[in-house]
């Protein structure tokens, strides 16, 4: 039966809480905790590589919690961290420096529910080529 059968058959509103799920009592409205940038340097061709504590949430799991990175305050990218068994609290991510120099990099944590946290701690790192 396609999408579309089921949707006639089954009325607009139901099958809306059959596709999407049921509506949920309450909504979310906590902020995930800040991440920490645990440490950051530069690697080569302004390639930086940093490590960061990853977030916590009343709701969402840590693993579908992303990030938001800015460097030098202007948002640069969002980032999905990747989890690794034996370091389940941290993950690692790369960025790229527009040019060489002073960098600082700074993170937000964004929940399923799209509440941002507050910025990480910053950290300056010099980019080179």
């Amino acid at each position: 039966m396609s999408r579309r059968a089921i949707t006639l058959f089954l009325g607009a509103s139901l099958a809306a809480s059959v596709f999407t799920g049921p509506a949920s009592a309450t909504t979310d409205i906590t902020p995930p905790s800040a991440p920490t940038i645990l440490s950051a340097f530069e690697y080569q061709f302004l390639e930086l590589s940093f490590g960061y504590s990853l977030s916590t949430d009343n709701v969402t799991p840590k693993a579908a919690i992303t990030y938001e990175l800015y460097l030098d305050g202007v948002f640069e990218s969002d980032i999905v961290p990747f989890i690794r068994p034996q370091f389940p609290n941290s993950s690692v991510a790369f960025a790229y420096a527009h040019a060489p120099g002073p960098v600082t990099l700074t993170l937000l944590a964004v929940d399923a529910a799209g509440n941002k946290s507050a910025l990480s701690n910053a950290v300056t790192v010099t980019a080179i080529e």
